[in-house]
């Protein structure tokens, strides 16, 4: 059984964020504008990998919150 982590969803979510300001600010070349979406795939990957396990567990799924 895969635990739902809430701490890393936020983690992922600051640097989903940190991503969308960059994007804002900094982003002034098409390599550029490429590295910062996959950093943002990556998380998205990340946060759908977790879904899909805590899915397959069902509602028994364990969560582990932050300290």
């Amino acid at each position: 059984m895969m635990p739902f982590d809430v701490s890393l969803i936020q983690r992922v979510g600051k640097e989903i964020e940190e991503s969308g300001k960059r994007l804002q600010d900094y982003i002034n070349a098409p390599n550029e504008l490429q590295n910062e979406l996959q950093k943002i795939e990556a998380n998205m990957n990340s946060l759908n990998t977790l879904l899909q396990g805590t899915k397959a567990a069902g509602s028994n799924a364990g969560t582990i919150m932050p300290q």
